[in-house]
Order: structure tokens, then C-alpha cells, then sequence
């Protein structure tokens, strides 16, 4: 596949996995609501039962009354205590587990991969809780400067704290200026210092290529701060950095091909300049062989940073892959006979081949079939393992391309009149352009024929292309007419002649 027919699937992929994140951000909008009024609950029971003092505080700056700066300083750390009051006592692993909705028996390797997954789960957690911190730390702060900017940042608009909308908005402020403003003015400076040169290398076209995935990647950290911000639920932090954590793979993965696509157009243009087809050849297969290998090993990448066990996957393969290995014969003696194409090299791309279906121009060779492009313009594709067991004629291969055809002279040419043009022949077609004088000429006298007396013309010429084989074929009929011609000799041509005796007794 073309990197632009690439780059078009992987946009349109990413479009989806905006829409699965608005969805899942409205879902954990939903359940943090819930939680937070569920906890405010608690900590309402807790506060009247122990008599809290920030808390009395926080009740009459509700109704209207002003608290001095010694209950205003009690009431700082109920403020920040209360953005994480809504997390989950059960943690993730009971929030993560809660998704199947019935209870399974496990084998122990799939109980120890759950433990990973869940362990993976709380360090997602506890870096979304020191994240947090972090904004408590500033309301600290803000509170030293100003109480009540602190209060009402601390106010709460749909289950969800005014300071978290602010940091969240500013974190996709900060992403929009990075991704759209600074990378786009390093990547401009980028460009300019590695053209200088004028010609296009290595650094240009990485550079080119490379500025999108790399705006990507921060958005998608924007966009996970953003919603750290916003969101307590454990289960929806765990369920939010797996979606970041694929968005991430994926913006890494599509770098390591940008950089994998631009490596190999860079040396396939070095041997393509050296007219090195069949290094090119083998260049283009490798290229597709180790994409391929990286994009098999993203999909198990997301695969596992999803939940699914890779290593099931993989070792039910080894079970189903005999049933696959059977099925799928043709592929696989198709894969192979292309590896031998390649690696043997009877023919590459470009070359004009003959084989007992068609002949024509290789066109393309890729792991199941042979594209040949006819002289009728007709597409025929063969079966790589056909190619590798059949003979196939290279033209291409020959170093000089050879001539030969009979011409007839008629009955009424002498024997000196033979040899004496034989010889003209052969001396004037060694001089004429085009023809091979290394590979010597002939012209002989080999046949009587029904009409005519055959002589034999071989010659080679320099260059093996149609123009300039016809060319060379032109000027050599034309000289042989002329040579004919001077020597008062004329060409035979199918003729019967007929007899009519008289009889004289009857007459």
C-alpha cells in the first residue's frame, strides 16, 4: 500500500477513536457525578458525626456568612481533599472486573496475566493521583494569595470542580499552541537547514513525513491530561489510559514506518540511479516484508494494552496454523516461489520474458503473483509457484539481438553471379549502423528452392530494443535491394511456369 493511501486509513481511524473517546468522556462525566454525590453523602455523615470545623466553615461561607482567616486556613485542605473523595474503594481490579459480568474459571496462566493487566491498571491510577496532586498543590497556593478566587474555583458545576475545567481547558490550550504553533516553527526550521543542499535526502523527507504523527503525539498527551483533570472514577482512568495508550502505539508505530518507508526510498533511489534493478527488486521486497512485520507487531501491541492475551493468541496459532498451513498451500508455495524469484533472479521488474502463457513485461512481483504486461496491453498474472517450477525465456538478458531470414534469387543467376554478390553481401551489411561486427555476418547459399535459388542472411545487432531492432533491419533490406539491384540480378517469387509442346506427326 502507497504511504499516502496509508496515512488516509490511519486518519480515518484515528476519526473513530475521537468519537469511542467523546463517548467514553460522557460516560465517565455520568459515573463521576454519581460518585462525587455518593461521597459528598458520606463526608456529610462524617463531618456532622466528628464535628469537623473546615466543614462548618465551608457550610457558612454557603449561606452568606463570611469566615475569618483562621477557619479559612482549616478550610484549605478539605478543598483539595475533596477532589479525590470519589475513588473507589474496590479498586481497579474490581472495577475492571465488573465488565464481564460473570464470574470464569481461569487457568493460572490467565490469572497471572489479570494480575499484570491490573497492576498496569494502578500505576495508571497513582500517575493520574500525583497529576492531581500537582493541582492541589496550585489551589494551595492560589488559596495563600486569594481565599476566595480559591472558593470559587472549588465550586462544583456538574459533579466536577470549576478548577478542573480550568486546568483541563488549559491543557488543550497549551497542547493547540505546542502542536499547532512550536512544532510547526521547529519542523519549518528543520526543513530549511536540511535542504540547503537543494537536494532531497534522508532529513528532508523524514521531515516531511514525520510532522504529523509527531502532532499527533501531542495531542494525545494533551488530551490525557485533559482527562485526568476531569475524571476520579478509577475504572474510567484505567479505561481512558488504555485509549490514550493505544492512540499512543499507534502514533509510534505509524513514526517507525515513516521512518522504515523513507529509509528504503532513500537507498532504492542510490541503486535506481546506478541502473541496479535487481538490488531495487530486492530492496522493494524487503521493505514489504518488514512493514508488514511492524504492523503485525502494533496490532499485538494494542491487542494487549486492551486486555486481550497475547500469548493465548499466539499459542492458539501454533495450534490452528496446521489447520491454516493445509488450507492455504497455494499461499504459502506462492510466498515461497516469490522468495526464489527474488533471490534467484531469473527476471525482475521491467524485464521482457516469455512463458508458456504469455509474453510481455514484468510489471510487478509481489508475494502470490507475477504481473505481466502483454504487447496487446492486456495484464496477465501468474501464480508465483507456476513461474518458479515452469522455463521462462529473458530476453532482456541478451546481450546482442540476432537476425535471420531467406531471400530468393531467381533460376537465372550464374554460379559467378552467386559468388559475386555473396561476397557484397557480407562486406557491405559488416558497415551498415546498427549491425555487430564483432559477431561477424553471413550470407550463404544454402537451398534450391521450388521458385528461387535461398540464400541465408544472419547478422546481430548492438542495441536488443524494438526501435532500433526494426531500424537496423531497415537499413539492411535496403542495402541488399541495392546490391541486388547493381549486380543485374532480380528477386524470385512463387511462379509456375507451363509447357505447351506441339505435336508435328499431327500438325
Amino acid at each position: 500500500m502507497p504511504p499516502i493511501a496509508l496515512n488516509l486509513h490511519i486518519m480515518k481511524a484515528l476519526r473513530y477513536i475521537t468519537i469511542f473517546l467523546a463517548v467514553l468522556f460522557q460516560t465517565a462525566l455520568f459515573l463521576n457525578a454519581q460518585d462525587s454525590q455518593t461521597a459528598a453523602t458520606s463526608s456529610g455523615v462524617k463531618v456532622a458525626q466528628q464535628g469537623n470545623p473546615g466543614a462548618s466553615a465551608e457550610r457558612k461561607n454557603s449561606v452568606g456568612e463570611k469566615a475569618d482567616a483562621q477557619n479559612a486556613a482549616k478550610n484549605t485542605p478539605d478543598v483539595s481533599g475533596k477532589m479525590d473523595s470519589a475513588y473507589n474503594a474496590e479498586g481497579v481490579g474490581g472495577a475492571v472486573s465488573k465488565l464481564s459480568g460473570k464470574a470464569e474459571k481461569l487457568s493460572p496462566e490467565e490469572i497471572e496475566y489479570r494480575k499484570y493487566q491490573e497492576e498496569i491498571d494502578r500505576e495508571a491510577v497513582k500517575n493520574a493521583k500525583n497529576i492531581r496532586v500537582m493541582l492541589r498543590e496550585v489551589m494551595h497556593h492560589i488559596y495563600k494569595q486569594s481565599p476566595s478566587t480559591a472558593r470559587f474555583l472549588a465550586g462544583k458545576y456538574m459533579g466536577i470542580r470549576l478548577v478542573q475545567y480550568v486546568a483541563s481547558l488549559l491543557a488543550l490550550i497549551v497542547t493547540f499552541i505546542v502542536a499547532r504553533y512550536m512544532l510547526n516553527f521547529l519542523f519549518s526550521r528543520l526543513k530549511l537547514f536540511s535542504s540547503k543542499s537543494g537536494k532531497e535526502n534522508f532529513a528532508s523527507m523524514f521531515l516531511t513525513k514525520i510532522q504529523t504523527p509527531v502532532n499527533m503525539l501531542a495531542w494525545v498527551i494533551g488530551i490525557y491530561f485533559a482527562l485526568v483533570f476531569l475524571i476520579k472514577d478509577e475504572g474510567a482512568i484505567a479505561l481512558i489510559s488504555r485509549a490514550i495508550g493505544v492512540l499512543f502505539g499507534l502514533s509510534v508505530f505509524w513514526t517507525i514506518l515513516i521512518i522504515c518507508d523513507v529509509l528504503f526510498s532513500v537507498i532504492t533511489k542510490k541503486y535506481t540511479e546506478k541502473s541496479a534493478s535487481a538490488t531495487v527488486n530486492l530492496l522493494e521486497f524487503l521493505r514489504r516484508v518488514i512493514k508488514y512485520t511492524i504492523i503485525l507487531i502494533a496490532i499485538l501491541s494494542i491487542l494487549n494494552n486492551c486486555g486481550l492475551n497475547v500469548n493465548t493468541i499466539i499459542a492458539s496459532l501454533g495450534i490452528g496454523g496446521m489447520a491454516l498451513a493445509f488450507a492455504s498451500q497455494d499461499t504459502i508455495a506462492n510466498f515461497f516461489g516469490s522468495v526464489s524469484i527474488i533471490i534467484d533472479r531469473p527476471f525482475i521488474v521491467g524485464d521482457w520474458v516469455k512463458t508458456s502463457v504469455c509474453e510481455g513485461h514484468v510489471e510487478a512481483i509481489g508475494f502470490r503473483s507475477t504481473r505481466i504486461r502483454t504487447f496487446s496491453k492486456t495484464l496477465v498474472t501468474i501464480p508465483n509457484s507456476t513461474l518458479a517450477k515452469e522455463a521462462v525465456e529473458n530476453f532482456s538478458k541478451m546481450p546482442l539481438r540476432k537476425v535471420e531470414y531467406t531471400i530468393g534469387l531467381t533460376y537465372s543467376t550464374t554460379p559467378d553471379q552467386m559468388d559475386d554478390i555473396l561476397h557484397d553481401l557480407r562486406k557491405a551489411i559488416v558497415e551498415i549502423e546498427g549491425v555487430d561486427p564483432r559477431s561477424g555476418v553471413d550470407a550463404e547459399f544454402v537451398n534450391f528452392g521450388g521458385s528461387s535459388l535461398d540464400i541465408v542472411i544472419t547478422y546481430f545487432t548492438k542495441q536488443i530494443d524494438l526501435r532500433y531492432y526494426r531500424a537496423t533491419i531497415r537499413r539492411v533490406n535496403l542495402e541488399i535491394m541495392r546490391i541486388v539491384s547493381a549486380h543485374g540480378l532480380s528477386f524470385a517469387f512463387p511462379s509456375t511456369s507451363v509447357y505447351i509442346e506441339s505435336d508435328a506427326t499431327k500438325a
